[in-house]
């Protein structure tokens, strides 16, 4: 072969290598959506294959339109017995049965999933999750439902990992024309979250080959998602200053077209927690204001220094707050902190700058507040976060609630409407879901993870963590927070975020969200800088008043007489209506007409004490008569109701002690008709000093 054709035969070979190089780059692929998820510039730019987020959960399907508030705040977003039917169907596969969780056709990815724990300390599970890819009858990927996907199985951490009590993926499973998610028992609860392209988009479906060939990839990926640099900027700039009350200090930086790639901000003190509430966050570019935000809620920290490392955001220990989120611009750039607070502050900001080349799809970065005390919490309601209108792409929200009583507060679902949709087509299943953790008040701790994090909850940080199993008191400030990658919203003409308040208690809470999204120059939303409300930090009662302060529990209570054939066993009762101290009652069951039982009550006071008790009314609850030291206590009281429901505050009488005791007995004298059982639930009685 002469030099001619030698050389031709090589151009033509690297052109054909080329072509495939370009085809296989056009597509979805694993190595593309790794590539893309540690790519900080990826977010600043609309999504040139379009898709849009979409979520299948176990949301309840009796929540069908706000104009039926009692189904559209159920909470009842789980399935635990044959009358539940909050997944897509059942069906038979090689002799098996599967429910069916997610079913989706056309080209797309799995881009987060969650499941919670069985139970608060049953970190395992023996079911088994499948998933099966463009119609296959074998499924691509078979696992534990939780094992699979905790950062101990097949999938590695960061990309899987535990979280609190939680089972979450953040793995890319891609598919090209379709997706099935199955269980071999009826699921409880779950959220799987995909990206919808538009048809036709080029995917190349997940294989295990395909896994197993990018371990390497996967592995650099993940060290990057826990230890996140930014690459090579320009020399920094900044500012060191002490700021007035009311006073803003600006940063102009040169002019040209650029991009922020870090910003930091540390304060010389956070010893007021305040501080990060009141000292606020202002970014213009090219002119418009697109950034206000307190410092707190802007970073990820809330009220007070809360240290926590993610991939966009890191909060250290010395109080150096940091935000890797790329910020373009065509001309200028100024960054400002206000101080709010009542006294100076020292501030230091410094801000590292790169290149960028703007182009149709490049947008600016927004971050936005908005607070408000007091929120109360019945009726149930959306909350609010933000309603973007125009082109744009939502990045992630930092919420921090104040929580008055040690309640669990985080029922509430999260509902996001995309392009006027006329059903939300994210339905979450509870706030602690949202930011990917569960078990309410028993998961009160920190925990951190490249896209999620709980930086505070309770009185627990990173710097004070949570030892006693059993405690779930949520009482004070929660923040979570959540920055997204592959589970970016794009949205081409609007978003609407809303957050229920549902609490298990009648009360007062604070919301504060911080809100970050990109979006055009005519892109607009309805949050505005709220200075006023941003100084009133809703405060922490120092002793909340509880009706079950001093209560004695019947399940610690000694019993000194009953009848052989009692039958006693407590029961949770945290998902019906209404207060119960410790959200559990005792059930007695057993007895006739005629029979009694004899509880002994230890006094608190010598004196004589005022004795309330509190009780449960079923549709199987007999009549009581009680009596208290052998005197009467009351009339009879009857504690049938066609639903489990808990009954009014019994005032038995006060009584002086006998022997540093009272001694209860409670007799059961009839019921109602319309009761199927002489049955009776008892929570506890509280012992108050007539002083």
């Amino acid at each position: 072969m002469n030099k001619y054709f030698k050389t031709m035969s090589l151009l033509c070979a690297a052109t054909v290598l080329s072509v495939f190089s370009v085809q296989a780059e056009e597509s979805v692929t694993i190595e593309s959506l790794l590539t893309e998820m540690v790519d900080h510039e990826s977010v600043a730019r609309f999504p040139e294959k379009n898709f849009r987020l979409k979520q299948t959960s176990s949301y309840s399907r009796e929540s069908t339109t706000p104009d039926e508030p009692k189904n559209w705040f159920k909470n009842h977003d789980y399935n635990s017995g044959p009358n539940d039917h909050n997944f897509v169907r059942v069906e038979e596969n090689n002799g098996r049965k599967e429910w069916v969780m997610m079913d989706h056709s056309g080209p797309g990815v799995i881009v987060r999933s969650w499941m919670p724990w069985e139970s608060p300390e049953k970190g395992t599970s023996d079911v088994t999750l499948r998933i099966y890819i463009d119609g296959s009858a074998e499924p691509v990927l078979v696992g534990n439902k939780l094992g699979l996907f905790d950062g101990t199985g097949l999938i590695p951490y960061p990309f899987g990992h535990t979280s609190l009590r939680s089972s979450v993926n953040f793995f890319p499973i891609p598919y090209a024309r379709s997706c099935k998610v199955t269980l071999d028992h009826l699921p409880h609860y779950y959220i799987f979250t995909y990206r919808e392209y538009d048809e036709g988009t080029p995917v190349k479906s997940f294989t295990m080959e395909d896994f197993e060939a990018l371990k390497p990839l996967t592995a650099t990926v993940g060290k990057t998602l826990l230890s996140p640099t930014i690459g090579r900027t320009a020399q920094p700039v900044g500012f060191t200053a002490q700021l007035d009350p009311k006073a803003e200090k600006q940063l102009e930086l040169p002019s040209g077209v650029g991009s922020i790639r870090e910003l930091s901000v540390k304060l010389g003190s956070y010893e007021n927690m305040d501080v990060t509430r009141k000292t606020i966050l202002k970014m213009e570019f090219d002119g418009m204001e697109t950034v206000w935000c307190p410092i707190g809620d802007f970073f990820g920290s809330g009220i007070g220094l809360n240290p926590v490392q993610g991939w966009y955001r890191t909060v250290a220990e010395d109080g150096t707050m940091s935000c890797r989120w790329v910020m373009p611009y065509k001309q200028s750039a100024k960054v400002s902190l206000v101080n709010l607070n009542d006294e100076p502050i020292d501030a230091q900001v410094s801000v590292k700058r790169g290149a960028w080349t703007w182009d149709e799809r490049s947008m600016y970065f927004n971050a936005a507040w908005r607070g408000q005390y007091p929120v109360h919490t019945r009726p149930y309601s959306d909350w609010n976060y933000v309603t973007l209108k125009g082109r744009g792409v939502y990045v992630g929200d930092t919420l921090t609630v104040m929580n008055p009583t040690d309640d669990w507060w985080g029922e509430g679902d999260a509902k996001i409407w995309v392009d006027g949709e006329d059903f939300p087509s994210i339905f979450g299943t509870g706030t602690e879901d949202y930011y990917a953790y569960s078990w309410g008040g028993r998961s009160t701790d920190f925990y951190e993870h490249p896209f999620q994090a709980q930086p505070m909850s309770h009185k627990y940080n990173k710097l004070n963590r949570k030892t006693a199993v059993g405690e779930r008191n949520t009482q004070g400030y929660s923040t979570e927070t959540r920055s997204r990658s592959l589970d970016t919203m794009p949205f081409a003409r609007s978003l609407q975020l809303d957050m229920e308040v549902w609490t298990w208690t009648e009360c007062d809470m604070g919301y504060g969200v911080g809100v970050y999204w990109y979006g055009d120059a005519t892109t607009t939303s309805n949050r505005k800088p709220d200075p006023e409300e941003a100084i009133a930090v809703p405060r922490i009662p120092e002793k909340i008043a509880s009706p079950f302060d001093g209560a004695v529990e019947f399940e610690k209570m000694k019993l000194v007489y009953a009848p052989p054939h009692l039958e006693q066993m407590p029961q949770n009762l945290k998902k019906y209506k209404g207060s119960w101290n410790e959200n559990d009652h005792v059930l007695y069951k057993g007895l006739a007409v005629g029979d009694a039982v004899e509880f002994k009550i230890p006094a608190s006071d010598a004196v004589a004490q005022k004795l309330i008790l509190y009780a449960t009314k079923s549709d199987n609850f007999a009549t009581l008569r009680f009596t208290v030291n052998g005197n009467p206590a009351g009339g009879d009281v009857d504690l049938y109701a066609a639903k489990p429901v808990a009954a009014k505050p019994i005032e038995l009488g006060t009584f002086e002690p006998v022997e540093g005791a009272y001694v209860l007995r409670v007799e059961v004298v009839g019921k109602k008709p319309k009761s199927e059982g002489t049955f009776f639930g008892l929570d506890n009685v509280v012992c108050k000093s007539n002083k």
